[in-house]
């Protein structure tokens, strides 16, 4: 047995990858971290400007105006705000779906919306979620677009989220017809994120003042 092997309990090639992983988990969370404070410190005023910017760029998108539904997150905190969004997806008539957290379950569900002023509340991490008088759970076979949340992207598409790996997984089974599309504050595109093997990439991701076609 080799002395790293004797210290750490794996044969040479596990040493390397844990080693490797470790590494790649602490530039994750650094890039979290740095990308954050920089989110935070914007003005609800820069916010809302950058996400109404950010809106007439999806308005304008094949994927959206074709979509017959959609799947959002509803936002909190410093995020894109996505409730315009979603009121005009809403008011055109397509399905909108937000995701759930099931307490005590690692994956999402997605349950329709009709009215999003009175059917949501808090739910799980304080992230809103329809009240459970108003669960209608529903497959993302229903809708041809699904936005998604990140903390930072880069221009290939993949993305840092709070490293729940929630939105990782619906990446893996999402049906192929459905269009995946990250929205982001430009402040938060970087040219690469740390990746491991098996992170996937959003189809397109979308900021105030670009578009970046990224995995058709």
């Amino acid at each position: 047995m080799s002395t790293r092997e004797h210290y750490t309990g794996l044969k040479y090639p596990d040493w390397i990858e844990s080693l490797t992983e470790a590494k790649t988990a602490v530039e994750k969370e650094q890039f979290r971290r740095y990308i954050l404070r920089l989110r935070d410190r914007q003005s609800t005023r820069d916010i809302d400007q950058k996400s109404v910017e950010i809106l007439d760029q999806v308005l304008h998108l094949h994927e959206y105006v074709r979509a017959r539904g959609i799947a959002c997150y509803v936002s909190k905190g410093s995020e894109v705000d996505t409730r315009p969004l979603i009121r005009k997806a809403l008011d055109s008539n397509k399905r909108v779906l937000v995701p759930v957290v099931k307490k005590g379950d690692i994956d999402l569900f997605f349950s329709e919306i009709k009215d999003l002023g009175k059917e949501l509340a808090p739910g799980s991490f304080n992230i809103p979620e329809p009240r459970p008088e108003f669960l209608r759970p529903e497959s993302l076979d229903a809708v041809d677009v699904m936005f998604i949340p990140g903390i930072v992207w880069d221009k290939e598409g993949y993305r840092l989220g709070w490293g729940r790996g929630y939105f990782d997984r619906i990446l893996k089974t999402l049906p192929e017809h459905v269009r995946s599309i990250g929205l982001s504050f430009n402040l938060q595109l970087v040219s690469r994120v740390p990746r491991d093997q098996f992170d996937l990439p959003a189809n397109t991701v979308v900021t105030e003042s670009r578009v970046v076609r990224c995995h058709s």
